[in-house]
């Protein structure tokens, strides 16, 4: 009897990836969701920081959309570059550091700082069951977007 091997953390987090370019390089009206749910737990949670303006704890898909929609009110750029992930065998998480590269949509002002980010999977459905972002110099980040605390 052949066993089936889980995908690792890794492989997860890269189905996700593959999903949010499609869905990010489609027109806003013409952006499906399907592909990305399909790589997102019904009961993912989403722990931005509450530096930020779109800050706070957001569960489920429809959370993530939310999330999605308001970081998207503040940028007409949004792109994670050169991602790195870190894995250690037979783990449910991963580590992920990048760039994140930013283009203001209020005053076109551009920002590139690394991003860290703390990745939860579910091996066995295959899907992300949590996402912690770590952004690099928040208050710089609040300052090209000309918000105050």
């Amino acid at each position: 009897m052949a066993s089936t091997s889980l995908p690792t953390p890794a492989e997860i987090l890269q189905k996700f990836y593959a999903a949010e370019t499609v869905y990010m390089a489609s027109a806003p009206s013409e952006r499906d969701f399907a592909g990305m749910a399909s790589t997102l737990a019904p009961d993912l949670e989403l722990h931005q920081s509450p530096d930020l303006p779109w800050g706070g704890e957001f569960k489920g898909h429809s959370g993530f959309l939310k999330w999605s929609e308001t970081m998207a009110s503040y940028f007409n750029r949004l792109e994670v570059t050169d991602p790195q992930i870190f894995e250690q065998k037979d783990s449910d998480a991963v580590l992920v550091y990048s760039t994140l590269k930013l283009r203001v949509k209020k005053n076109g002002k551009e920002w590139a700082r690394p991003l860290a980010q703390f990745v939860r999977v579910d091996r066995v459905r295959g899907v992300i069951t949590e996402i912690r972002p770590f952004y690099w110099d928040v208050k710089g980040l609040k300052e090209a977007l000309e918000v105050s605390d």
